[in-house]
């Protein structure tokens, strides 16, 4: 459900003007975590999450739901839609907001094992909201296959906790506009479903995106000559998508189009590449350590190798 970008666009920004605007009070005592329960904090951070939280859920509906036809509360089972490209945006989105709201939470002072709960438990009530909506539109319905996957996101993140106190593999994203053909049937497809503004189509446009599984290789193996900033990275694609399961629809005129298979192929893509893990960039100022972890979550542009459904290989000497 491509709210869930909105939702992810909404707190990443807005960390970042928290980010600038305090950035200038005092940097270096402002962005370390509290040794001791701060009260001023909790404060801090409650009024945020709470303007945060209605905000977003009042924006949303009048940005969004409002344009749709609302209907009474059904489900609607969306599991095998998209090649599940929209079901790793659930997981991503849950797991980079459970590790966000959890460190929200240590910088106010509270305990490892409580920020934990309320990192996993502000993401899945901003992740369920969304559900809730959805359940109350024509379009779409409140989806149990998406519910499962916010839960995976934040059942990722809190396993490594629990295991190693750190996140040692981390979920990260890419997006790259897409070139598409010059068929007007494509084209006007594509603006269609993904939108025509470059943000829109970066964020909506599941041709255009890839997740990754970022990793040091000594996770697996003892001590390593290996630098600890570069990692391995596995990431997971698709292209061809036009339609969510298959490449067919009804255009405005009422006309049935369907795209012919073999030129327009739906494809799975499976990427090995190298990737830079920002938070072994030592620095000392707390505001610099925040702002290289906020986009630690995107993945670094690096040579590639990809392998696609069709048993294709392919090289990229720098994929984004």
């Amino acid at each position: 459900m491509q709210s869930n970008k909105i939702l992810y666009l909404f707190l990443y920004f807005g960390l970042f003007n928290t980010v600038n605007i305090n950035a200038q009070l005092n940097s270096r005592i402002f962005f370390k975590p509290s040794d001791s329960l701060n009260h001023t904090r909790i404060l801090l951070a409650g009024a945020f999450t709470f303007s945060t939280y209605s905000t977003f859920s009042i924006g949303l509906y009048h940005a969004w739901y409002k344009k749709h036809n609302l209907t009474k509360f059904h489900n609607f089972n969306d599991f095998g839609e998209w090649q599940q490209m929209d079901k790793l945006g659930h997981i991503f989105n849950a797991y980079f907001q459970s590790d966000l709201c959890y460190n929200g939470a240590l910088w106010t002072g509270i305990n490892r094992k409580k920020s934990l709960w309320i990192g996993i438990g502000i993401s899945q009530l901003f992740q369920t909201t969304i559900e809730l909506f959805d359940g109350h539109s024509m379009d779409w319905g409140f989806s149990w296959p998406d519910i499962a996957a916010n839960l995976v996101g934040s059942t990722f993140f809190l396993g490594q906790d629990l295991l190693w106190h750190k996140q040692k593999i981390l979920l990260k994203f890419s997006t790259f506009p897409t070139k598409y053909s010059q068929n007007p049937l494509v084209r006007g497809r594509v603006k269609e479903i993904y939108g025509t503004h470059l943000l829109e189509k970066l964020l909506k446009d599941y041709n255009a995106q890839t997740y990754w599984l970022s990793f040091n290789p000594n996770l697996f193996a003892a001590k390593l000559p290996w630098p600890q900033f570069l990692n391995f990275s596995i990431g997971y694609g698709s292209s061809g998508l036009y339609g969510a399961y298959e490449n067919a629809w009804i255009d405005n005129q009422g006309h049935y189009i369907n795209l012919d298979a073999q030129s327009n192929p739906r494809l799975h893509q499976y990427y090995f590449s190298f990737d830079l893990d920002l938070r072994k960039i030592h620095v000392k100022n707390h505001f610099l350590k925040t702002s290289l972890k906020i986009l630690n979550i995107i993945k670094f542009p690096s040579p590639t190798l990809e392998l696609n459904s069709k048993g294709v290989f392919n090289r990229h000497s720098l994929y984004f």
